[in-house]
């Protein structure tokens, strides 16, 4: 899949450490400088919107409705937009971070951003997930407890980040999108190819156990291949 891709002719140091180089022609800003935090008010018609670690910021009710606790009082709910860059402060770690698809709500533990002209939202949640996945927001994490995290919006808007020209920031985002699809469709169709064999393999219990087929054959006919792939290796030791 990355055949066709092609490294940038001149690199600089970003002079960020888990980023490392950078195309010559790529800036670095701060993420305050990129994105707005938001704190829109909450309508009565909104629903709960949830960030998970995969990346998917949607209305619960697209995923799940168990195994969430239940807020008795929304205090501090804010009102979430579909295109909103999403940050989980706690889970951001471990990839919560991602753009919103839907109109909502979230709780306070989220940072929503809006962001400016020049910045695409989806490409940087790819690029916070990739800071995410490199243990850089773990490291700046100053809690005790182990994977644990407060990454809000104050310790992202100090990260340097860097700006790709806008045109870049879409192809890139498009090229993701269409390796995703593909992966996706493999996983599809591998998982299919699982329950096919799953499929065969209680077929063959059902027939056996019940008397449908003769094991003996069966048992008759590997014995005959097992006797062929030894006779073979006995005839291998005699030319050598």
């Amino acid at each position: 899949m990355t055949q066709t891709l092609q490294a940038y002719p001149k690199m600089k140091d970003s002079g960020v450490p888990w980023l490392g180089e950078v195309p010559e022609h790529w800036e670095i800003h701060r993420g305050k400088n990129l994105f707005r935090k938001m704190n829109r008010p909450v309508s009565d018609s909104d629903e709960v919107v949830t960030c998970f670690r995969d990346g998917t910021v949607t209305l619960r009710k697209k995923r799940r409705v168990s195994g969430f606790t239940e807020s008795l009082k929304e205090i501090g709910y804010q009102g979430i937009r579909r295109g909103d860059l999403v940050i989980h402060a706690m889970d951001a770690f471990a990839g919560a971070i991602g753009v919103s698809d839907s109109d909502g709500k979230g709780t306070p533990v989220y940072s929503v951003c809006e962001p400016s002209l020049k910045t695409d939202s989806h490409y940087y949640a790819h690029l916070l997930r990739e800071m995410a996945r490199s243990q850089w927001i773990q490291a700046l994490a100053k809690g005790i407890r182990e994977r644990s995290t407060d990454f809000r919006f104050e310790a992202f808007g100090l990260q340097p980040l860097p700006l790709p020209p806008a045109e870049e920031q879409a192809a890139t985002v498009q090229y993701l999108d269409g390796v995703d699809r593909k992966i996706q469709q493999f996983i599809r169709n591998r998982r299919r190819l699982i329950e096919v064999l799953n499929e065969q393999k209680q077929a063959i219990i059902n027939q056996v156990v019940t008397g449908k087929v003769e094991v003996k054959k069966v048992e008759g006919k590997r014995e005959k291949e097992k006797e062929k792939a030894e006779g073979k290796r006995e005839k291998g030791k005699e030319t050598g």
